[in-house]
C-alpha cells in the first residue's frame, strides 16, 4: 500500500512542477495560406501538449472546443482580400516579384486595421487589459508593425517562418545578402546554376532597389501604423525586429539550397508531416489498390488551384492524362472538367498525405509548394514540378538536381512533354532509388526537429531572451555589412591611380614628342 502511495505522489509532484513551470504563450500568425499555418499549428499545438498556455492569432483556427489552454483569435476574413480574384497562374506571366510585391504592400497595409483593429486582440494588448504573457512568437515575413506586441508585454520573440526568409528579414537580423544565391526566392527571375556577370549585376542591382523601397516605403508606413495602434511612443519597429532572440525557418539541408546564416537562425522542418496516416474513403482506397499498374497524383496545392489553368493548359493536361495506362487523381476545384477521361478521378479536396502514402502511388504532380515537397520526400515519391510562384521554383529546382523528379513550365506545358516526363520517371527506377535515398536522408537527425524547437523556445523563455546568439553583423551599416565602402574606397584609388598614371604617362610622351620634334628642328637649322 506505501509503495502505491509514494508512485501517486511521485506522480502527482511531477504533475505538479510540470504545469508549474507552464508558460503563456502569444502567437501571431496573419497570413492567409493554409500551407503557412499548417506550419506554425505543428510548434503551438506541441507547446500546448507541454502544458504551456497559447493564445493563437491565427487565419486557420482549429476550432476544438477539446483543446484546452489553447485560445484562438480568428482572422480568416483576411482570405475575402488576399485571395479574392486572385489567379496565380496568369500573375506568372504578368508580373514579377517586384510587382506582386508592390500589389501585395497595398493589401497588406489596408488589412492591419483589421489585425491590429480586431477586437478580441485589441483588447488583449490594451495597456489596462492584465494580460500577462512569456513570449511572443511571431511569423516573419512583412509584418513589422505588429513587433510592438512584444513591448507591450515585455517579453522575448521568437520569429517563425514556413519558408526560406525574405530579403529583407535577411537583411535586419544581419545575415549576409547574397543576391544570386539559389535559395533566394523573392527575385525578379529564378535562375539556377551558374550565372553570367549581367545576370549577377542585375541580381545585385534589383535585391538592394528592393531593400531600398521596403525600408524607405514600406517600412515608415508600417511604423505609423504601430504608433496608430500602440501610441506614439512605440519604439523604432526595426529595433525589435532586429533584437528577436531566434528564428525558427522551416528549411532541411537535404532539400534545400544550403548558404551561410547567422546563430539565431534555428532550421526545422516536417512539423505537419503526419506520423499517423489516416485512413482513406472505402471508395477510395479501392480505387487505389485496383490500380496495380499504380496510379499518378496531381495536385497545384491551396493557393494555386487547377481550376485556374488556362482552358489552354487544361486540355493539355487532359491529353497527356488520357493516353496514360494509369487511372489519375487529380484535385480539381471544381464540379466538372470538361472532357474528363475515363481514367481521370477529379476530387475537390484530397487526403493528400494518405494518398502519397499509398504504394501503387507512382508519380505527384504538384506546384512546388515546400510543405508538399516536404511530404513527397517523406514518403518517398518522385515529382514533377510546376512552379508558379513563391518559393516553388527553387523547391522543385532543387529536387531535379538532385535526381528525383522532373521540373517543367505551366504555363508553356505540352502533352508530348508531360507525357514524356511521367514514362521516364514511371520507366527509370532510378529516380524512385533516389527519392527513397534522400528520403532515409531527411530522417536521419541527431535529434527530432520539433523537439530541438520546444527546447529553444523554453530556453528562450527560462533566459528570457537569448542575446548571446545576436550576430555583431546586425548592428553594422549595411554598406560596411556587405564591404560596400571598401570596395568604393579601393575602387576609387585604383581608378585615380589609373587616371593619374595616364595624365603622367600622357603628359611625358607628349613632352618626349615635342622634345624629339624640336630636337629635330634645331638639326636642320644647323644644317
Amino acid at each position: 500500500m506505501s509503495r502505491y502511495l509514494v508512485l501517486f505522489v511521485v506522480i502527482l509532484l511531477v504533475d505538479i512542477f510540470h504545469y508549474g513551470c507552464a508558460s503563456r504563450i502569444l502567437g501571431v500568425f496573419p497570413t492567409p495560406s493554409f500551407s503557412h499555418q499548417v506550419v506554425f499549428r505543428g510548434l503551438t499545438l506541441a507547446l500546448r501538449e507541454r502544458g504551456h498556455e497559447l493564445v493563437i492569432v491565427t487565419t486557420d483556427p482549429v476550432n476544438d472546443p477539446n483543446l484546452t489552454n489553447y485560445k484562438e483569435i480568428d482572422l480568416h476574413a483576411l482570405y475575402d482580400v488576399f485571395t479574392k480574384d486572385a489567379n496565380l497562374i496568369a500573375s506568372r506571366e504578368k508580373e514579377t516579384w517586384s510587382e506582386v510585391f508592390d500589389s501585395y504592400m497595398l493589401k497588406f497595409e489596408s488589412q492591419y486595421d483589421n489585425i491590429l483593429g480586431h477586437p478580441e486582440l485589441r483588447k488583449l494588448y490594451t495597456p489596462d487589459s492584465g494580460e500577462k504573457f512569456d513570449l511572443l512568437l511571431i511569423e516573419m515575413l512583412f509584418y513589422p508593425s505588429l513587433m510592438p506586441l512584444a513591448t507591450r508585454f515585455d517579453v522575448p520573440v521568437i520569429g517563425m517562418a514556413s519558408l526560406g526568409l525574405s530579403f529583407n528579414i535577411q537583411y535586419v537580423i544581419g545575415n549576409p545578402i547574397m543576391p544570386s544565391h539559389p535559395s533566394n526566392w523573392d527575385t525578379d527571375e529564378q535562375i539556377f546554376g551558374e550565372l553570367t556577370l549581367w545576370q549577377r549585376m542585375k541580381n545585385f542591382i534589383r535585391t538592394w532597389k528592393y531593400l531600398y523601397i521596403y525600408r524607405t516605403r514600406y517600412l515608415p508606413a508600417q511604423q505609423a501604423m504601430a504608433r496608430k495602434y500602440f501610441g506614439n511612443d512605440v519604439p523604432d519597429i526595426s529595433d525589435i525586429e532586429r533584437n528577436v532572440s531566434l528564428v525558427f525557418v522551416n528549411q532541411q539541408a537535404p532539400i534545400s539550397y544550403l548558404r551561410p546564416n547567422v546563430p539565431k537562425m534555428i532550421d526545422f522542418g516536417g512539423f505537419h508531416v503526419t506520423k499517423k496516416i489516416k485512413p482513406l474513403s472505402k471508395g477510395l482506397q479501392k480505387i487505389l489498390d485496383d490500380s496495380t499498374q499504380g496510379f499518378i497524383y496531381m495536385s497545384l496545392g491551396s493557393n494555386v488551384k487547377s481550376v485556374m489553368l488556362p482552358n489552354e493548359t487544361r486540355e493539355e493536361f487532359i491529353a497527356a492524362f488520357s493516353k496514360l495506362p494509369y487511372t489519375v487523381i487529380w484535385k480539381f476545384e471544381d464540379e466538372f472538367l470538361p472532357n474528363q477521361p475515363d481514367n481521370v478521378l477529379i476530387m475537390k479536396w484530397a487526403p493528400q498525405q494518405s494518398i502519397l502514402a499509398h504504394p501503387n502511388l507512382k508519380v505527384f504532380i504538384y506546384q512546388g509548394g515546400l510543405q508538399s515537397t516536404e511530404e513527397a520526400v517523406s514518403h518517398g515519391v518522385p515529382v514533377i514540378g510546376f512552379p508558379v510562384l513563391y518559393d516553388q521554383d527553387v523547391h522543385v529546382s532543387k529536387l531535379a538536381s538532385l535526381g528525383v523528379g522532373k521540373k517543367l513550365e505551366i504555363l508553356t506545358v505540352k502533352r508530348d512533354e508531360l507525357l514524356e516526363a511521367i514514362h521516364s520517371i514511371v520507366s527509370d527506377t532510378s529516380y524512385k532509388k533516389r527519392m527513397l535515398d534522400l528520403q532515409n536522408l531527411l530522417n536521419d537527425k541527431p535529434y527530432d526537429s520539433m523537439e530541438n524547437a520546444i527546447w529553444w523556445t523554453e530556453h528562450v523563455i527560462r533566459h528570457k531572451g537569448a542575446p548571446y546568439l545576436q550576430s555583431t553583423t546586425v548592428n553594422e551599416p549595411w554598406y560596411q555589412h556587405q564591404n560596400m565602402d571598401i570596395i568604393f574606397i579601393i575602387s576609387a584609388v585604383s581608378l585615380s591611380a589609373s587616371c593619374l598614371t595616364l595624365i603622367v604617362s600622357y603628359k611625358v610622351l607628349l613632352y618626349s614628342i615635342r622634345a624629339i620634334n624640336h630636337s629635330g628642328s634645331q638639326k636642320v637649322k644647323l644644317n
